[in-house]
């Protein structure tokens, strides 16, 4: 498996509009930070992990080559509102994308981006892609992607479980609670992407401390905080984790 973390910051990026906070203004580039996205290459897929608005630039830092299918974790700003770069892909594979989703999430993409579908339209440059809603676990090629349930703040959303060729990661960018189901179906991962927004407490975010009490119970090999706020500065923050647990950036590369 090889994951590359497109970006791994919060809602309104690091730095922050008009902030000029310590985090926003550090030299240290780890704590530049774009919204959240994933790319995972396994099983001889690509597949992209939400489409936050800043996708185009991910997509050209990281020379993407090919998506071969989309999960998108939830229907908020921040994670849907680059879908319509997509239609690049389309053009150079040559070919429909499918897109996965839980079926609310699905609807309120298929309202946003009303105008996409598998057709070509003469004079027209639109995705096309195949929505299709999650009700269980699913496979593209050789990649089991388990869909699994967690809380963000009063709504439930999506994190995912990959497994391809004896390899596996849990991914959960988004959450305010988890419950013991959700905790077992990652438990004993070799990675574990989980939510940490900040110190204080947040309705619909995970804590720093939460967070690191969950990715406990998980034990997997390699664990990492995501979805991080200009509250926590990274060299700062991870020196304070506990073992085999580190700070995401963008643009790092796990491979396993």
């Amino acid at each position: 498996m090889k994951a590359t973390l497109l970006g791994t910051g919060t809602s309104a990026g690091i730095p922050i509009i008009g902030c000029d906070c310590p985090v926003c203004a550090s030299p240290d580039p780890r704590n530049r930070r774009l919204r959240t996205s994933l790319y995972l290459e396994a099983g001889g897929q690509h597949v992209l992990i939400d489409t936050p608005p800043d996708f185009r630039a991910q997509a050209l830092t990281h020379r993407l080559p090919r998506i071969d299918a989309v999960c998108f974790t939830h229907s908020h700003a921040d994670h849907i509102f680059g879908f319509d770069d997509i239609r690049r892909f389309n053009t150079m594979q040559d070919e429909i994308i499918p897109a996965y989703a839980a079926p609310d999430a699905l609807a309120d993409l298929q309202r946003v981006f009303d105008y996409i579908s598998t057709e070509r339209v003469p004079g027209f440059y639109r995705p096309r892609v195949t929505f299709n809603p999650i009700d269980g676990p699913f496979s593209v090629g050789d990649l089991r992607i388990t869909p699994v349930e967690v809380e963000h703040g009063h709504n439930t959303i999506l994190g995912y479980r990959f497994d391809a060729g004896g390899c596996s990661l849990g991914y959960v960018p988004d959450c305010s609670a988890m419950s013991d189901a959700a905790i077992d179906t990652f438990r004993g991962m070799d990675v574990m992407i989980l939510d940490a927004l900040r110190i204080k407490p947040h309705l619909t975010h995970l804590t720093l401390k939460d967070s690191i009490s969950r990715l406990r119970e998980i034990g997997a090999h390699r664990s990492y905080t995501i979805h991080m706020c200009h509250d926590l500065d990274h060299a700062a923050t991870e020196a304070a984790l506990p073992e085999h647990c580190f700070v995401s950036y963008d643009g790092l590369v796990l491979e396993w």
